[in-house]
């Protein structure tokens, strides 16, 4: 669809692809740039920080046609500085990553994004969009739960330690109604098994089979 409108309207696309190597149930990435007729008209973007969890190193790259690269890299030159040599030497380690490291990786997060999705399921959410990439879970605040997901986000945090994000930061900002786009929740698992049970066992204390804060039992977690 999105090459489709680029062919169509004669224009670039600018793609992000930091979870090309983290995709789940047999999924694979496919690169817009792979299509027909996109290689040219396509400026990928990624990075080091997902695949081999280096957020913080802000080292990345952009791959694009000759004369949008050049202009890519007079503009980047202009900006900053080139990353610390350290990280460099460090990326040309982690890119020489064998098969096995990228195979063991979608399979320890796939258990995870199973994990997470099990428990929130088991306590009221709704989670009708499994990811099939990426380490976020977006789900859907209980039927009956009546405050917003900034409110309970809010409470989340003061009241178990939780952190999540509020899920009206991803719609648009002038959608015509003021409902759906506050009942999300966007939940992280890039972190250790005994992390997120360690949050689960938390968030069991305040919430109840409908979401509200209350002391409630689910499952093996609590």
């Amino acid at each position: 669809m999105i090459a489709e409108a680029c062919l169509k309207k004669d224009c670039f696309a600018v793609t992000d692809e930091v979870y090309e190597h983290i995709t789940y149930d047999n999924e694979r990435h496919i690169s817009l740039a792979s299509l027909p007729g996109m290689q040219e008209r396509t400026i990928i973007t990624s990075s080091l920080s997902k695949t081999y969890s280096v957020t913080g190193w802000r080292v990345g790259w952009a791959i694009a046609p000759a004369c949008i690269a050049d202009a890519i890299r007079n503009i980047h030159i202009r900006l900053t500085d080139s990353a610390p040599a350290p990280f460099q030497e460090a990326a040309l380690i982690a890119l020489q990553s064998p098969p096995d490291y990228y195979e063991s990786l979608k399979q320890d997060y796939e258990t995870r994004r199973n994990l997470v999705v099990e428990f929130f399921n088991g306590i009221g959410f709704q989670t009708d969009f499994k990811p099939l990439g990426s380490f976020f879970l977006f789900a859907e605040l209980p039927k009956d739960y009546e405050h917003s997901d900034v409110e309970f986000v809010e409470e989340l945090i003061k009241q178990a330690g939780v952190v999540a994000v509020p899920g009206c930061g991803f719609f648009h900002t002038k959608l015509p109604q003021d409902g759906y786009q506050r009942r999300y929740v966007r939940f992280a698992f890039c972190k250790t098994t005994q992390t997120l049970t360690a949050a689960f066992q938390r968030i069991c204390e305040l919430l109840d089979s409908s979401g509200h804060l209350k002391l409630f039992h689910a499952g093996n977690y609590c």
